[in-house]
Parts: structure tokens; C-alpha cells; sequence
């Protein structure tokens, strides 16, 4: 009889220790396919030009760096006669900044794997230019690079390129 109370007391007291009081809920999964969104040729979605697609890296570095570097003489040019409004143009490794002391800085680069030339202007902001029939264009506007330099410079310095 001693056993069977003593047994008694120790399933109850045993099985009470091992049962939790609380049951906690495990987290669902639920399996669901991968959505992937991708983004268009071109940001106005017109179609970008073959001859743009189709150039080389070569060819767009030649184009590249022969169209920084006659800028820079331009600018150097207009930074010699206007000290004071244009006191800094400088081109490193196809990073040209240019320092126009009414507006701010404009920095003017390549970037070789879009095959574009980027231009970042205190007064229109940041655009990007494509190499179209000899010419660096935004295929966004249409607007020309020259253009766009030519218009702010004659309207801060008077002197365009």
C-alpha cells in the first residue's frame, strides 16, 4: 500500500513538472514563387540606338577621352582669361571637375559600363549622355552635352565653348 501512495505521489508530481501550463504556437511558412521586376532599356522607354548598343569598349573610351580632353583645353582656355569666375578645371583618370565661382562645381565623367559620359551641374542637376552620330546626346531630352555647358557658362561667365 506504502508503494502504491508513493507511486501515486510521484506520477502526479513528475507528470506535472514534465506538462507545460503554457503552449506556445509554432510559426507558419508558407512557400511563395520569387517575384523579380526588371527595369526597361531605357528610362523614357524609347529604344536605345543600335549604333549606341552596338559600340565597343575600345571605341567608347577613344570617343571618351578625346572629348574630355578638348574640353579641358576649352575650359583651360576660358579658365586663363576669367581667373576669378573659373579658378580650378582639372580631368583625372575621365573625372573632370570644373569650378565656376558664381554657380558651383560641375563634375563631368565617364562612366564605361553604360558607355556614357555623366554630367552633374549645380543649375540643370545630373543627366546622362550617349554617343549619337559623333555627338554626346541625353537620349531622356535629346538635349546635347555642349549645348547644355555652353548655355550655363555664357550664362555665368559670359564665355561660351
Amino acid at each position: 500500500m506504502l508503494r502504491r501512495i508513493t507511486s501515486t505521489i510521484l506520477t502526479r508530481t513528475v507528470t506535472r513538472a514534465v506538462t507545460p501550463t503554457i503552449c506556445l504556437s509554432m510559426p507558419q511558412l508558407t512557400l511563395r514563387p520569387a517575384i523579380r521586376y526588371y527595369s526597361i532599356e531605357s528610362t523614357d522607354g524609347h529604344a536605345i540606338p543600335q549604333e549606341v548598343l552596338k559600340m565597343t569598349a575600345g571605341e567608347y573610351h577613344q570617343a571618351a577621352d578625346t572629348f574630355l580632353e578638348t574640353l579641358l583645353d576649352e575650359l583651360e582656355a576660358i579658365s586663363d582669361d576669367l581667373p576669378d569666375v573659373v579658378p580650378d578645371v582639372e580631368l583625372t583618370q575621365g573625372v573632370m571637375t570644373l569650378e565656376v565661382t558664381p554657380v558651383g562645381t560641375y563634375v563631368i565623367n565617364k562612366q564605361p559600363p553604360n558607355k556614357q559620359i555623366w554630367l552633374s551641374s549645380p543649375i540643370s542637376g545630373p543627366n546622362r549622355f550617349d554617343l549619337c552620330k559623333g555627338e554626346w546626346v541625353s537620349l531622356r531630352d535629346g538635349s546635347r552635352l555642349l549645348d547644355i555647358l555652353n548655355g550655363e557658362l555664357q550664362q555665368a561667365t559670359g564665355h561660351s565653348l
